[in-house]
């Protein structure tokens, strides 16, 4: 199964899984062809920054290639799939982390840069309708939430993920997470809010047992 012209695009997530146990790369390479969007938009939520969301896009499927004896099924794929990229992120935030420290211990943070951050994360109010401009401003906004309200807002209006899923994600139970989810998404529209004054009922919704907001534009997975 070593051509791509021969190879059935139609196999299961699952089986895909199973022929990379049998170091088959291309089983691999369509599973990256498949989740490549969805895990990258995760991941570019999280860390707010292409390149740094590229360079986990990469890490996240080196994980699933050495990591697909793992898999026991107990879970779907896809979370399977979104655990070890939220891990990823996580990791890749702590990093930044340490770096940030080090740069400013040691004097090589430039004023310049960060003037270049900061106006970076400004944006001019618009309307208050679901647009590219205003998903920019919660992904500015985002970036002021600690990395497990960032991931929780993220699991669940960007990408569209029930409750059993990001539970089973985070390890956070199903009642505890509606309370976490809930104030993170104030948590959320108070810094929307800090930004530009402006208003953000539209961007996220009210309740979450509405299903209009965010989720509207959600990948849909199996």
């Amino acid at each position: 199964m070593g051509r791509s012209e021969d190879y059935d695009f139609s196999a299961s997530n699952e089986m895909l899984l199973e022929l990379c146990k049998l170091q088959d790369q291309e089983a691999l390479r369509v599973l990256f062809r498949r989740h490549e969007k969805p895990v990258y938009n995760l991941l570019y939520r999280m860390l707010s920054n292409h390149e740094d969301a590229e360079e986990a896009l990469a890490d996240v499927f080196v994980k699933v290639w050495r990591g697909a004896g793992s898999f026991k099924g107990e879970s779907k794929f896809t979370t399977w799939l979104f655990k070890i990229a939220a891990n990823t992120a996580r990791d890749f935030l702590r990093a930044r982390m340490v770096r940030r420290e080090v740069s400013l211990e040691d004097g090589s943070v430039s004023e310049g840069e960060v003037a270049r951050s900061a106006a970076a994360k400004s944006i001019d109010p618009e309307d208050c309708t679901v647009r590219e401009d205003e998903l920019n401003r919660i992904t500015a906004a985002l970036d002021g939430l600690s990395e497990d309200d960032r991931l929780l807002v993220t699991l669940y209006h960007f990408q569209g993920l029930d409750y059993q899923d990001i539970s089973e994600i985070t390890g956070i139970s199903a009642n505890n997470l509606k309370v976490k989810l809930f104030r993170a998404r104030q948590r959320l529209k108070k810094l929307c809010e800090e930004l530009d004054g402006g208003c953000v009922e539209n961007e996220l919704r009210r309740s979450t047992t509405d299903s209009s907001g965010l989720r509207q534009g959600a990948c849909e997975w199996s």
